[in-house]
């Protein structure tokens, strides 16, 4: 009974952690930086990263150059944002509760951004200027269906004057990684439910019977 008593007790352990939020921050100033917070004492920074991995990666000795690798590579074409959206959407639906159960768990606690639009004249600036504040609508109003945002704050002008864009900002983002497990288990059910639906649908091949010369004799 005790053993029963240590397992269970470590089973709620793991889940009370579990159920405490993590905290993401993420900034862009003329560089990205993301730190990821979990309880009073475990702070962890991804980007940048630590100035001794670039130091290995500049003292790696460059690979000579090979007539494949002089070869030019051809470009693949880069989805428009409209074709991303579309895509996020198509796997909400597909997932279906898991992955609204993900998303819905996300809350944006700070949401900022700083962009100054600039172009080679007034007209050209104009132009770039409407088409970022309609991308930027769509791009909010999609993600307001889906995840909390708490006093966004964005703020996009034109500069006729500067040569330059200037973008910044930044967001503070909490979630609870219980929910996200299970939304995630939620989603792999799906999938392979999926899987095995289509290796089902799938028509079996036959081989064919060859007849032997003795066989046709016979």
């Amino acid at each position: 009974m005790t053993g029963l008593y240590i397992f269970l007790g470590i089973i709620l352990f793991i889940l009370a952690v579990l159920m405490i939020p993590v905290h993401v921050a993420a900034d862009y100033k003329e560089e990205f930086s993301l730190k990821i917070k979990f309880l009073f004492f475990f702070k962890y920074v991804i980007f940048p990263m630590k100035e001794k991995k670039k130091e290995k990666e500049e003292t790696q000795k460059e690979k000579p150059k090979t007539a494949e690798t002089e070869k030019p590579k051809k470009e693949k074409r880069k989805m428009t944002v409209e074709e991303i959206i579309d895509t996020v959407i198509d796997y909400v639906n597909k997932f279906g509760p898991g992955a609204k159960m993900i998303l819905r768990n996300i809350r944006f606690h700070r949401l900022e951004l700083y962009w100054k639009v600039t172009a080679e004249d007034a007209a050209a600036c104009g132009l770039k200027y409407g088409k970022i504040c309609a991308w930027l609508s769509g791009v909010f109003g999609f993600l307001r269906n889906l995840v909390k945002i708490e006093n966004p704050k964005i703020k996009v002008f034109p500069d006729f004057i500067s040569e330059k864009d200037e973008i910044y900002g930044g967001a503070d983002i909490e979630f609870n990684p219980l929910i996200v497990i299970i939304g995630a288990l939620r989603i792999a059910f799906v999938f392979l439910k999926d899987l095995l639906k289509n290796s089902k649908n799938k028509p079996v091949k036959h081989k064919k019977n060859i007849k032997t010369k003795e066989s046709a004799s016979a």
